[in-house]
């Protein structure tokens, strides 16, 4: 993209040497005229006048006409002499032009290690392998060249918002300006041209367009109001007074009214200045922004992309830098908003293909932009992306081919973006900021799919998917494990804010981890309460986390020192379990109590008979009687208690005879039993109607001990004692 780079003014030392050559070298180099100062610094190659200055201008010379082997040659010398960072970034660049990746890599990994705050240096540490991520990516787009080209530089597809209209910019006239051709590339002056957009992106033959819409200077880019009815257009400084010291005239924005496709009443854009330069504009789909292209101070360096509100009556508000996930130290250009309301831009300062690459980035710049890989972006330059309205078709141009030329593209795959989530890691004790903790990203398999490591500030970020589950484990020597569970937004612009705390391991401590006995699944939210029972004192007293886990100081006790404990564990839908054990610190550390005793909890199932999940003892009655005993009231205790634990749970409680009497005084008498047994529960839980019951009589016996009738029993005494029992059957939970 030779002949539509962005013209930026690079401040060099002039010489002050009496050769003839080198004074005419330097007057077009500092005029932007590289393609003519190149013949002058070549005469002076050899000569006592060469120097590292001068090499260094016949370099960029060479980069700027795409002369890509000679710059490489040039920037290999300068490196040879005086290895400063950028030359190993320009020699990277090249090199990645020329499809020399592995040798291109390498220079931008250098350049990274000796500039490494530099923002190009920055993006590329971020992600070194991105070239070849790039290169086995789903590609996004169909692309196939257009049948306008010419042998000169033809760049830029900008539609009217009505009709199938549209202008490009191109330098095939030759006649406009009396044959004169731009001293920076050698190459015809940039004009406007007509064009007729068809189907899948087929252009006609273009036409010029007259003045004011032509000038006798570049003119180009363009953008329409969404109406049609205001143009804005970059041209270099049409005012011929009004020209820097060194006689160049920067680019600026124009505004014009179209009327009838005239366009009339042109003026300039109010953040145009003779200081720096202003072009490439274009709108937001709501015509309410304006976006365009800037080397103004206090930028990132190079041409930043900047936006500025545009109000009903055409005021605009104070330019806004897009900031660092949109500029870097090198060059953006050409911005567009595309259907799907994302900002696509060209930039070389941040890694790609080679030369300069088509980004994308949603319009609020949130998140990090993606390049928009093949084939849009090739080894040489890639620029001016735009869409039909409403449409998912588009043009792109390049000089993959030796002159800038247009290319049809089809989008077939949108661009998605990530959600960022971010936070600092802190000391919960110190609420201190910690540093090189590792941060492990983990999808909700379990997973890990990144890891990161806190820097000098606690600070960690992730990007992870919109809408999706995910955990994050942080992990420090001499800290607890810190587990935090969230999920992203479905707004792929939205920056997630999740801070981390980390609690230091204590030199004395007890540990517990609590699970299902069937299934060994961690149980969460189970209450433990631990209780050393010489000091009376309550040692923990609070719930597990998502992994069952649960861990408390005790820095109060010394090495060798014996403590009997204490230990209740109740957990919805589980039986409580209550443990004592003698624990003792032989060494500093934490004693994980679950390693040393039983702590897994039995589930509450519906169906299952919770007298025999409490071992309960077989209920008593006197001969013939139905009052509760003592013994009887201990064991009713147990099923009591549990009911309380669990408020929800349902018993329907079932009494049972054997087969001795008749099967009406036993039903009787079963009956009674249970209704006594059942409202002697009733009178001690929440909710009385939990429990029933009901006497089954001999009608439910467990083995062949029946003796009704004409049958006799021959069953001994522990046989028939198996019938007579008391069953409490979980009906609800």
């Amino acid at each position: 993209m030779k002949s539509i780079l962005f013209i930026l003014i690079i401040g060099v030392q002039q010489f002050f040497a009496q050769n003839s050559n080198l004074l005419k070298g330097n007057d077009f180099f500092n005029k932007l005229g590289y393609a003519a100062a190149i013949p002058y610094f070549e005469k002076v190659q050899g000569t006592e006048l060469e120097s590292t200055e001068l090499n260094e201008k016949l370099a960029y010379c060479y980069l700027f006409t795409s002369d890509l082997g000679k710059a490489e040659s040039f920037y290999k010398k300068l490196i040879s002499i005086a290895p400063k960072a950028d030359y190993y970034y320009h020699l990277g660049f090249t090199q990645l032009k020329q499809g020399k990746s592995k040798e291109a890599l390498e220079n931008l990994q250098l350049f990274s290690s000796l500039n490494p705050n530099d923002s190009r240096a920055v993006l590329f540490a971020t992600n070194p392998s991105y070239l070849e991520e790039l290169l086995t990516e789903k590609t996004s787009f169909n692309l196939v060249e257009t049948n306008i080209n010419s042998k000169y530089d033809d760049f830029g597809v900008y539609p009217y918002p009505r009709g199938n209209g549209a202008v490009i910019v191109s330098g095939r006239n030759k006649t406009g300006l009396g044959g004169k051709v731009w001293a920076g590339d050698d190459q015809n002056f940039l004009e406007l041209f007509f064009t007729q957009t068809g189907s899948f992106g087929m252009l006609t033959e273009p036409i010029r367009l007259e003045k004011p819409m032509n000038s006798m200077v570049h003119d180009g880019p363009i953008c329409f109001s969404n109406n049609g009815n205001l143009v804005y257009f970059t041209s270099n400084n049409r005012e011929k007074s009004n020209k820097d010291g060194k006689g160049i005239q920067q680019l600026k924005i124009y505004i014009a009214d179209v009327i009838r496709s005239e366009w009339v009443n042109i003026r300039e854009f109010k953040h145009n200045s003779a200081n720096y330069a202003c072009g490439h504009p274009t709108l937001s789909l709501d015509g309410k922004t304006l976006y365009f292209v800037s080397d103004m101070p206090g930028g990132f360096g190079g041409a930043d992309i900047y936006r500025c509100s545009l109000d009903a009556n055409g005021q605009f508000g104070k330019p806004e830098n897009m900031g660092s996930q949109v500029n870097t130290s090198g060059q953006e250009l050409f911005p567009w908003i595309g259907n799907d309301n994302h900002l696509y831009f060209s930039s070389d300062g941040r890694p790609g293909l080679g030369g300069m690459d088509i980004f994308v980035i949603p319009t609020n710049a949130s998140v990090a932009a993606k390049n928009v890989g093949q084939p849009v972006n090739s080894m040489s330059d890639d620029f001016a992306l735009t869409f039909q309205p409403d449409s998912k078709f588009g043009y792109v141009s390049s000089d993959r081919k030796g002159s800038d030329d247009i290319f049809s593209i089809e989008q077939i795959i949108p661009f998605t973006f990530k959600v960022r989530v971010k936070g600092k890691l802190m000391d919960t004790q110190s609420n201190t900021f910690l540093a090189n903790c590792k941060v492990e990203l983990k999808d909700k398999t379990g997973k890990v799919i990144a890891t990161t490591t806190s820097s000098d500030n606690g600070e960690y970020s992730f990007e992870v998917d919109p809408e999706s589950s995910y955990v994050l484990v942080a992990t420090q020597t001499n800290y607890k494990e810190s587990v935090l569970a969230f999920k992203s937004s479905g707004d792929m612009e939205q920056l997630l804010h999740s801070d981390i705390t980390l609690t230091k391991k204590p030199s004395f401590g007890i540990g517990l981890l609590i699970s299902d006995k069937s299934t060994n699944k961690m149980i969460e939210g189970a209450q433990i309460k631990v209780t050393d029972l010489n000091r009376k004192s309550i040692l923990l007293n609070g719930k597990t986390g998502a992994d069952g886990k649960l861990e408390t100081a005790l820095n109060f006790y010394k090495i060798g020192e014996i403590f009997p404990i204490s230990i209740e564990i109740l957990a919805p839908g589980y039986l409580t379990k209550s443990v004592n054990y003698s624990a003792k610190f032989d060494t500093e550390g934490i004693i994980q109590l679950h390693e040393r005793i039983d702590l897994k909890l039995q589930a509450i199932n519906v169906g299952e008979d919770l007298a025999k999940m409490l071992n309960i003892k077989p209920i008593y009655f006197d001969l013939n009687k139905f009052n509760i005993r003592k013994d009887a009231a201990i064991e009713l205790d147990k099923i009591i208690k549990v009911m309380n634990e669990n408020p929800n749970m349902v018993i329907e409680l079932g009494s049972h005879t054997d087969c001795r009497g008749t099967l009406a005084a036993n039903e009787t008498l079963s009956q009674n039993r249970a209704s006594s047994s059942a409202n002697y529960i009733k009178q001690r839980i929440s909710n009385p109607s939990r429990i029933s019951g009901k006497g089954y009589g001999e009608t439910k016996l467990i083995n062949d001990c029946g003796c009704e009738g004409t049958k006799k029993s021959t069953c001994s005494e522990k046989q028939h004692q198996e019938n007579r029992r008391t069953e409490f059957i979980i009906v609800k939970m």
